[in-house]
């Protein structure tokens, strides 16, 4: 079945870094291993590589945030799964929405992912199911933050006549939407489970662990909306078009904010809630602990 959670890890990779490496590394160890600092197509990050062996590693969050790559760490198995962009270009070859929207790479992806993504339902412990609810959290924040993106592509068509690339707007959502696709058994696995634990829990999260799937299928239905909408008005500066993406992308973002509420308690908009999963199974694992 499907087992897919996302956690900062290291991956190595070859990527357009510049490294700054000395015989003592000035920007300290990681272990006995050097750091080193790093720069990602000329833009200097925070973030320190390390070099292992005479290979570079590279933090994945690094260029997750980049739209660079996207990524998956299955805990339980030690794997992790990345995607990157990219890919052939061919010029000239006009293609429908639909396929430049990424749906059958999509679905290539997941197929390929299923056949390596084991799941034992039997194992799941409750330090699994809060690590499930803090990576839902995650990625549900991660896909509300491609509204930045879609802005930007806005006012640099209204400020500059630059019309954006579609393509990669479009792949940049695709990198936040295909983990709610691939981890949807998993989700549901997870709010089956709550059910089960109904005694130290209560009956409710159960419910609200089913709502926050419907939320973010939602979320991730109304970005893809937006993205439509927005090639619309792109095409033709209808003031109508504008508004529908931008209704469509707030549509999207209030489902995940109301996600995101029932799953840690935070919220994108500022507010927060206390009774929510995250809480409620750290009680309960303080409980376990004190037997």
């Amino acid at each position: 079945m499907k087992k897919i959670v996302a956690v900062s890890v290291l991956a190595s990779m070859i990527v357009g870094t510049t490294v700054f490496a000395a015989d003592s590394s000035p920007f300290g160890q990681f272990g006995t291993y050097d750091k080193v600092d790093l720069t990602v197509e000329k833009l200097h990050v925070e973030s320190k590589g390390v070099i292992i062996d005479g290979n570079l590693y590279v933090p994945m969050d690094v260029l997750t945030k980049q739209n660079k790559a996207a990524y998956y760490y299955d805990a339980k198995s030690f794997q992790a799964y990345l995607f990157f962009g990219g890919g052939s270009n061919d010029s000239g070859n006009s293609q429908s929405r639909a396929a430049s929207s990424n749906n059958t790479s999509r679905s290539a992806i997941e197929d390929k992912l299923m056949e390596s993504i084991p799941y034992d339902a039997k194992n799941y412990h409750s330090g699994m199911m809060r690590q499930d609810v803090i990576n839902i959290a995650m990625l549900a924040k991660s896909l509300a933050a491609t509204s930045d993106d879609l802005e930007k592509a806005v006012f640099a068509k209204m400020s500059g006549n630059i019309n954006p690339d579609m393509k990669l707007l479009r792949q940049r959502v695709s990198y936040r939407t295909i983990p709610f696709d691939v981890m949807s058994d998993r989700m549901e696995v997870l709010a089956d489970e709550l059910g089960r634990q109904s005694k130290p829990l209560g009956t409710t999260y159960k419910r609200r662990m089913n709502d926050v799937i419907d939320y973010l299928r939602d979320a991730v239905r109304d970005k893809e909306k937006a993205l439509d909408a927005l090639e619309d008005w792109l095409d033709s500066s209808d003031k109508d078009d504008l508004q529908d993406y931008r209704d469509y992308d707030k549509d999207a973002n209030k489902n995940i904010d109301k996600a995101l509420k029932y799953l840690t308690g935070e919220s994108t908009s500022g507010s927060s809630n206390t009774d929510n999963l995250k809480a409620k199974i750290d009680e309960w694992l303080k409980k376990k602990g004190t037997k």
